[in-house]
């Protein structure tokens, strides 16, 4: 028996003891962090190993692709989801450091049947064999889902026991320009499990896709029941119009339709005679439905007053 053969029947009884597989828990909610953060995942079949591409790798079954072909299993390393921008490392046990073992970018499909294409090098992810830690290159770190798988020089493949690993990038679009606030400040910058980017939830009263418009409908300044409409051009909190039910109107649709309102009789009291009528009593002096005009002989008396006032004035004076 190789030593080739001895590692690989070595690597089987590690996958045995570990058939049942786990199930990947991951946070359902991620916050983007400004600066890069670094991940090493061990490459390895003695821990975070998932059974099923399609369900146990996914909490909750949050993967977008449903699984069409039955009870396949496909094991695997757990899914990773990171930032663009982040750093991968992966780190490699001994017992896997003898072989001539390399990982490949593989498609999808040749990810989940462990197909290795001999005549693609271009995609090998190092330019040596996999020993101790290897940082993944950037270029293999672009956004999307990108897969990889291990490969040998020659023998058969650990790969369908679960050494392939899926990372999905994600870039986000929480900012208007570089130099903007995330979220304008009036939010986060998340993203869901199954979302592809990052972007922003808004803290009320702001909306928008940068949290940039403020929702001036959420005070709820429209009563009795009416409707609120957003006025985006304007930036304060009367940006808004309300659409009034009869009898209300006003701005708030707090007014009732020929009730009396406040000071609605400039110079006099006001009484309701129906729900659509009222009627002012004036003061002496004024006249009018809302007791504006001055009464034609306070307007002589009102004159003759300040012509008087003003010869006394003028007669004290010499």
């Amino acid at each position: 028996m190789t030593d080739k053969s001895i590692v690989i029947l070595s690597l089987m009884v590690f996958h045995s003891s570990f058939i049942n597989g786990k199930t990947c828990r991951r946070q359902l909610v991620e916050e983007w962090h400004p600066q890069p953060s670094s991940y090493v995942v061990n490459w390895t079949l003695t821990e975070n190993i998932c059974l099923d591409f399609y369900r146990d790798c996914w909490f909750l079954g949050v993967n977008t692709k449903i699984d069409t072909s039955g009870n396949q299993a496909v094991p695997q390393i757990c899914p990773l989801q990171i930032q663009l921008g982040d750093i991968l490392v992966i780190s490699s046990e001994p017992s896997l450091q003898f072989p001539e073992i390399n990982l490949m970018n593989v498609s999808e499909t040749s990810f989940v049947g462990c197909v290795q294409n001999t005549t693609t090098e271009d995609q090998l992810l190092f330019g040596c064999r996999l020993k101790g830690m290897h940082t993944v290159n950037s270029k293999w770190l672009s956004v999307g889902t990108h897969y990889f798988i291990t490969v040998m020089a020659s023998g058969p493949s650990p790969c369908p026991l679960g050494l392939r690993l899926n990372v999905t990038v994600k870039q986000q679009f929480c900012q208007e320009s570089l130099s903007s606030e995330f979220c304008s400040g009036h939010g986060k910058c998340l993203s869901e499990a199954w979302s592809k980017t990052y972007s922003c939830h808004c803290q009320p009263p702001f909306s928008g896709k940068y949290c940039q418009e403020l929702d001036a409908c959420s005070f709820k300044p429209c009563k009795n029941n009416g409707s609120c409409i957003n006025k985006r051009e304007n930036w304060d909190e009367q940006a808004y119009e309300c659409v009034c039910h009869p009898p209300f109107t006003g701005k708030n649709c707090s007014e009732i339709i020929g009730q009396c309102q406040p000071h609605v009789c400039f110079h006099g009291n006001c009484s309701n005679i129906t729900s659509n009528s009222f009627i002012c009593e004036c003061d002496e002096q004024f006249s009018g439905k809302k007791c504006i005009c001055i009464q034609p002989y306070t307007q002589v008396t009102l004159i003759l007053s300040m012509y008087f006032k003003l010869n006394v004035k003028y007669f004290l004076y010499y």
